[in-house]
C-alpha cells in the first residue's frame, strides 16, 4: 500500500482522507496532520470561542445543501448548543452558523474517517521530496509534547487552506507602533467594541465579499448598540461606517427570487417566488443544453453586460435607488464582469446613510496619537472611478477594517518545491500553477492539492479528492486521461499573468463556475448526474446529485425537493425575504376610518424605520426595533405630533413574521400583538398576502397585509387593521414606500 500525508483537517483534508480510504480500500495508508486542537480548520470554533478566521456566529453565505458532502445530511448532526444544553427538534438552519459547520466536520469525521488517522496538534514544519526514493520526508511537531518527530510518505496531499494568513498591501497601511486608531483585519475583526471605544467613523478597505460582509457587520453592532434595550448607550454606537471600494458590486440577500422577472410585460413581478441564493445562482437550466464546461480566463463583452442584466433583474434593477453612485456600474463598465457581495442588511445600512461606499483605493495615514484618530486617503482609478470624486480623506477614522484577502501557507516546502509549482508570493490569487482544476501540478506528480483555490465549495472539493484517488490509484474513469487539460499547467499560468497586469475582464473568482467544474468532473470520473428527481439537466447543482456511494446522497435530494415543493405551493421563504427588505427607512401614508364618534378617524403623514437589532429571545432569528414619527390630523381638523414603537421577529422554525407591543422605556418587548401568514393572492397584479388575527382584550384585530417585491427589492408594502370592539370599531391601512435618494429627492 502506498502511504499518504494530508496536510489539514478542515473540510479539504477530511473529504479527501474519507475519499482514499472508501473509493480506493486497501491501496493506501493515509495520515492526517491538523496543526489546531481539533478538526474543522476554520470552522472549528464553537459557541463563546474567538475564531480562527472568522466568528462561530457568522452564517454560512450559501446554504447547508452546498456547504455540504454527497453522503452526509444535515439532520443526521447533532446541532445540541453546548451552551444551554438543550436539543433542538427543528431542522438545521437553512443557512448554519460557523460553529455548527464545525459540528458538521466533526461528525463527518466520526462517521467515516477511524480516529487513529488524524493527528491534532501536529503541525508540518518541513516537507522535503527525497530525490532518490521520491518519498516525501515530513518533519513535524507535537504541539502538545513539543517533541519534533520525522516521518516519510509516499504522496503528499496539501489541504491546509487557501485562506490561511491576512494578505496587507503595503500601500493601504501606513500603521506605526505609536499608531491611536487600531487596524484590523477582517479575519480578525469581531466586534466594534474592541476597535474603538469612541464616536467617529471606521472605515472598512476592500470591496468583494468579505469587506461587504465586514462593513454590514460593523453596521449591525452599530445599530444594535443603538437600538437594543438598556442604557446608557456606549459612545462607538454614534460612529458611521465608511467602506471604501474599487469597482461597484451587487448586494445579493441569501434569498433570492428564482422568478424576477415577468418577460410578456416586461417588469417585475409583485409576488416572485424565493430560494436559497446558491439554490436559484446554481441551477443547471441557466446553461442550456448540451455538456456544461467552466470557462476560464476573459469574459467576452456581450456575456459580461448579460450577467449584469441577470444580477440587476435579481436585486431589482441597478442599485441606483440606494443613493450612491459607487453601487452603480455606469454604462461602459458593464463590458467587465460583475462583482458581488453576499449580506442581507448592506443595501438599507447604505441608504439609511449608516454604510457610505467610497470609490477608490484607501491609504491609512496614522497620526502617531496626538489626536487619537486617523486619516484615510482614497484615490480612485479608471476604470472604476467616479467621475466627481478622484481623491478623497476620510477624517475622524476612530477604527479600520482591512478586508484586503490571504496568502496560501507553503512555508513548510523548499524552494526548489516551490519552483516546480511556479510558486509567486506576489499574487495570492493565484499563488502556485496547477492543471485545469486546481490539483496537480505535472512536475510532482507526488502531490496534490485539494482546496486550494479562492470559493472552495464544497462539492468541487469532494471532485477533486475523487481526482486525487483516482490517479494515484491508478483508476481511470470517464474522459479523464483524454486531453491535456489535467497536465497542462499554462491556462492558469496565463491567467496569473491577466491578474497581475490589473485587466478588467476577469470574473470575480478566477475558479468561480462551480457548476462548469462539477460537471466538466464528473464527466472526468464517469460519475453520473443523478437526475431521478429533477429532470435532465435541470434542477440545482449540488454535491449530493453526484454522490458515488450509497450514503445519504437520496435523503439529501429528497429534503431539496421538499423544500423546492414548499417554495412552489406554499409561499415559504417569503416571510424571510419580505423581513429582510422591510429593514430600514419608509415615507409612512396612514388612513383610519372610524365608525365610531367617540373616536375620529384622520390621516397621519410621516416616516418609519426598522432597525437591525440582536434578537432579544434565542427563539428568533432576526429583530428590528420599528419606531415611525409624523403628524396625524383628525377628519375635524386637528392635528398633532404621533409617534408608535414595536419590535418585529422572523422565527426561522415557522417562518413567520411577528409584532409586539414594547414597554415604557420604548425599546424592551413587552407583549405579543399579530402574526403574519403568508400566502400567494389570486390577483396577479398585487403582491404577496400575509393575514393575521388575534384578541387584544377586549378587542379582535383583523390584519391583511400586501408586499410587492421589485426582485429581491421590497418595492412598498402595506398592512391594514380591522379592529371592533366594545369602543372600538375602526380600520386603519398604513403604507410604506422607499424614500427618493439623496440625489433625487
Amino acid at each position: 500500500m502506498k502511504s499518504v500525508l494530508i496536510v489539514g483537517a478542515g473540510p479539504a483534508g477530511l473529504v479527501t482522507a474519507k475519499t482514499l480510504l472508501q473509493s480506493a480500500p486497501g491501496k493506501f495508508t493515509v495520515t492526517v496532520f491538523e496543526s489546531a486542537e481539533r478538526v474543522g480548520g476554520m470552522w472549528r470554533a464553537r459557541r463563546g470561542e474567538e475564531g480562527a478566521k472568522c466568528s462561530p456566529d457568522m452564517r454560512t453565505n450559501l446554504s447547508r445543501f452546498t456547504v455540504a458532502f454527497s453522503d452526509l445530511s444535515w439532520n443526521s448532526v447533532n446541532l445540541t448548543d453546548a451552551q444551554d444544553g438543550q436539543q433542538s427538534s427543528a431542522p438545521p438552519p437553512m443557512f448554519p452558523y460557523a460553529w455548527q459547520v464545525g459540528r458538521y466536520l466533526q461528525e463527518y469525521a466520526r462517521k467515516f474517517i477511524p480516529n487513529a488517522i488524524i493527528n491534532c496538534n501536529r503541525a508540518v514544519t518541513k516537507a522535503e521530496l527525497v530525490a532518490g526514493t521520491r518519498r516525501w520526508s515530513v518533519s513535524s511537531i507535537d504541539k502538545t509534547s513539543q517533541k519534533t518527530r520525522n516521518d516519510e510518505f509516499d504522496y503528499l496531499l496539501v489541504a491546509s487552506g487557501f485562506y490561511d494568513r491576512p494578505e496587507i498591501p503595503a500601500a493601504y497601511s501606513a500603521s506605526t507602533s505609536t499608531a491611536a486608531t487600531k487596524v484590523l483585519h477582517s479575519s480578525e475583526f469581531r466586534d466594534v467594541s474592541s476597535l474603538t471605544n469612541k464616536p467617529g467613523n471606521i472605515v472598512v478597505i476592500g470591496g468583494g465579499i468579505s469587506g461587504s460582509e465586514a462593513a454590514a457587520t460593523a453596521a449591525f453592532q452599530i445599530s444594535d448598540a443603538k437600538y437594543a434595550p438598556g442604557q446608557p448607550k456606549p459612545a462607538w454606537s454614534e460612529c458611521k461606517v465608511y467602506h471604501v471600494l474599487n469597482r461597484p458590486f451587487y448586494c445579493l440577500p441569501r434569498y433570492l427570487p428564482q422568478d424576477p422577472y415577468e418577460p410578456s410585460v416586461q417588469n417585475f413581478k409583485l409576488a416572485p417566488k424565493f430560494l436559497p441564493i446558491d439554490i436559484v445562482l446554481y441551477n443547471l437550466s441557466r446553461r442550456g443544453e448540451g455538456p456544461i464546461s467552466a470557462p476560464l480566463g476573459r469574459v467576452p463583452p456581450e456575456n459580461a453586460r448579460k450577467g449584469h442584466s441577470y444580477l440587476r433583474s435579481i436585486v431589482g434593477g441597478d442599485q441606483r435607488d440606494v443613493g450612491y453612485p459607487e453601487l452603480v456600474h455606469k454604462p461602459e463598465e458593464m463590458q467587465f464582469p460583475a462583482f458581488n457581495g453576499i449580506t442581507d442588511t448592506y443595501t438599507e445600512f447604505a441608504r439609511s446613510g449608516l454604510i457610505v461606499p467610497v470609490r477608490g483605493r484607501g491609504t491609512i495615514v496614522q497620526d502617531g496619537g496626538r489626536s487619537g484618530t486617523a486619516r484615510v486617503e482614497v484615490r480612485s482609478e479608471e476604470p472604476w472611478g467616479v467621475s466627481d470624486q478622484r481623491e478623497s480623506k476620510i477624517d475622524n477614522v476612530v477604527g479600520i477594517i482591512e478586508a484586503t484577502g490571504f496568502q496560501a501557507n507553503l512555508d513548510y516546502l523548499p524552494e526548489s518545491i516551490k519552483e516546480a509549482l511556479g510558486y509567486d508570493a506576489k499574487c495570492r490569487q493565484v499563488p502556485t500553477l496547477f492543471s485545469r482544476g486546481s490539483v496537480f501540478n505535472p512536475s510532482i506528480p507526488e502531490m496534490a492539492f485539494v482546496g486550494f483555490y479562492q470559493g472552495p465549495y464544497w462539492g468541487f472539493m469532494e471532485m477533486q479528492a475523487r481526482m486525487v484517488t483516482s490517479r494515484w490509484s491508478g483508476i481511470t474513469h470517464g474522459e479523464e486521461g483524454s486531453g491535456s487539460s489535467i497536465t497542462d499547467v499554462q491556462e492558469m499560468e496565463d491567467i496569473r499573468k491577466m491578474i497581475k497586469s490589473r485587466i478588467n475582464n476577469i470574473q470575480q473568482f478566477w475558479m468561480g463556475d462551480y457548476m462548469g467544474f462539477m460537471e466538466e468532473f464528473s464527466r472526468m470520473l464517469g460519475i453520473q448526474r443523478n437526475d431521478s428527481v429533477f429532470g435532465r439537466q435541470e434542477g440545482p447543482c449540488f454535491a449530493a446529485r453526484y454522490a458515488t456511494e450509497g450514503g445519504e446522497a437520496g435523503n439529501i435530494i429528497q429534503e431539496l425537493q421538499i423544500v423546492l415543493d414548499d417554495s412552489e405551493k406554499n409561499a415559504r421563504f417569503v416571510a424571510v425575504a419580505a423581513f429582510r427588505g422591510m429593514q430600514g427607512n419608509w415615507t409612512l401614508r396612514r388612513k383610519i376610518d372610524s365608525k365610531s364618534p367617540a373616536a375620529p378617524g384622520g390621516t397621519l403623514k410621516g416616516t418609519a424605520a426598522f432597525h437591525p437589532r440582536i434578537p432579544s429571545s434565542p427563539e428568533f432569528a432576526a429583530e428590528y426595533l420599528y419606531i415611525e414619527q409624523g403628524t396625524f390630523t383628525t377628519d375635524n381638523g386637528y392635528s398633532f405630533p404621533a409617534t408608535r414603537r414595536y419590535v418585529y421577529r422572523y422565527n426561522e422554525a415557522s417562518d413567520k413574521i411577528t409584532a409586539w407591543f414594547v414597554k415604557e422605556d420604548g425599546e424592551s418587548v413587552e407583549r405579543f400583538f399579530n402574526q403574519m401568514e403568508f400566502q400567494e393572492s389570486t390577483d396577479s397584479g398585487k403582491g404577496w398576502i400575509a393575514n393575521g388575527s388575534h384578541w387584544c382584550d377586549p378587542d379582535t384585530y383583523k390584519s391583511s397585509s400586501e408586499f410587492r417585491f421589485r426582485g429581491a427589492a421590497l418595492d412598498c408594502f402595506g398592512i391594514t387593521y380591522d379592529v371592533s370592539g366594545p369602543k372600538k370599531d375602526f380600520t386603519m391601512e398604513s403604507w410604506y414606500q422607499r424614500p427618493l435618494p439623496r440625489s433625487l429627492a
